[in-house]
């Protein structure tokens, strides 16, 4: 949970402009969202690969595989989401 959920949101919430934002605050908003993206992918990956590291039952590892796939579709669909984010902030979105 730390790796999946606290750490992209602490990063959100630390790198967030609560002003107005300008261009240095959108790019480091997206840089922490895909630093946040990149944690979540890489502590879901680690966890499988421990699993099969620890020898664990097929199920587990199969349920942690499972798990897996669909953190790192959803980051991937939020790092889509942050490049338009930073494009559109930039002035350079449509």
């Amino acid at each position: 949970m730390v790796g999946v959920v606290l750490i992209p949101i602490a990063l959100g919430l630390i790198f967030n402009s609560w002003a107005a934002p300008d261009n240095e605050a959108y790019v480091r908003m997206a840089f922490a969202q895909v630093a946040g993206a990149t944690v979540a992918i890489i502590t879901s990956v680690a966890l499988v690969v421990q699993r099969i590291i620890r020898r664990s039952a097929m199920g587990d590892i199969a349920w942690f595989a499972l798990i897996a796939v669909v953190i790192t579709a959803w980051q991937f669909a939020n790092l889509s989401h942050t490049v338009d984010f930073l494009l559109t902030g930039l002035g350079f979105g449509r």
